[in-house]
């Protein structure tokens, strides 16, 4: 009786705790709080975040640093060398073809601009200038995603956005999305940052030659992945990286709808 009764109130909260997720992301685009919309955006099932060992061990010891007291007021380094020194930034891939990755985004947008504070005419104008991103109209027909380098610290920048430079040819044959059956989707499309604050895009068609989606309801995981030959040193970039990226589809689905 009593394994009877826990597992009800465990399935019981597993119930309640979907649905509140699901409520969270079907409201309104303003009724987002910035928490709500940072845990999308930063670590989530359509975010995914790697910094490299010797990064992991640069943000140790840069804590370990600034704990000392190396700081430039004390006349020590700048917090911020420290941090670069040490190690490489983190790198965040995005499902951008996601519209829960897009409100969350939006969201963000939002809170920066003051738009709650905006009149109903100032709003609406808001809402029409970004009518263009949130619809992403190319992604009806691609999956698109974002690599961001992050800066190492709050506070700090990056030299240049990752992959700065780059271009489709090189990408191409280097970069690949694949599916839980090993079906493979090769690059499509390539646009490289302006600057460091910028993201790199990535576009892949969802559907082959025969309509055949890569990705469905049904699928387990999908890979992002990099070639070993990409990965090689002469990359500038390939120290940032891991062999992959992968994503679980169950925890894109919401109700019967696939967000990707």
């Amino acid at each position: 009786m009593k394994f009877r009764l826990s597992l009800f109130c465990l399935t019981l909260c597993m119930v309640t705790v979907s649905a509140l997720a699901q409520k969270n992301y079907d409201k309104p685009i303003n009724k987002w709080s910035q928490a709500e919309a940072l845990d999308v955006v930063e670590e989530s099932a359509w975010a995914k975040s790697y910094q490299s060992t010797s990064g992991q061990a640069g943000a140790a010891a840069s804590t370990i640093a600034r704990e000392q007291g190396q700081s430039a007021n004390r006349g020590g380094s700048d917090p911020r060398s420290v941090a670069r020194d040490f190690g490489p930034p983190p790198v965040t891939m995005r499902l951008h073809s996601s519209e829960i990755l897009r409100k969350a985004t939006l969201r963000l947008q939002q809170i920066s601009v003051g738009y709650d504070k905006m009149s109903p005419e100032d709003q609406a104008k808001y809402d029409a200038s970004r009518k263009v991103f949130f619809d992403c109209a190319i992604c009806k027909d691609y999956y698109v995603i974002t690599i961001t380098k992050a800066p190492f610290t709050k506070g700090s920048g990056v030299d240049e956005g990752i992959f700065q430079g780059m271009t489709l040819e090189e990408m191409k044959g280097n970069i690949k999305l694949v599916n839980d059956a090993g079906e493979e989707r090769e690059l499509t499309q390539f646009n490289p940052p302006k600057g460091a604050g910028d993201s790199a895009v990535f576009f892949f068609k969802r559907a082959d030659a025969n309509g055949k989606l890569l990705i469905t309801p049904a699928s387990k995981d999908f890979r992002f992945v990099f070639s070993n030959e990409f990965l090689d040193v002469r990359n500038r970039f390939a120290y940032l990286l891991p062999r992959s990226f992968e994503f679980k589809v169950s925890k894109l689905i919401i109700g019967d709808k696939l967000y990707f």
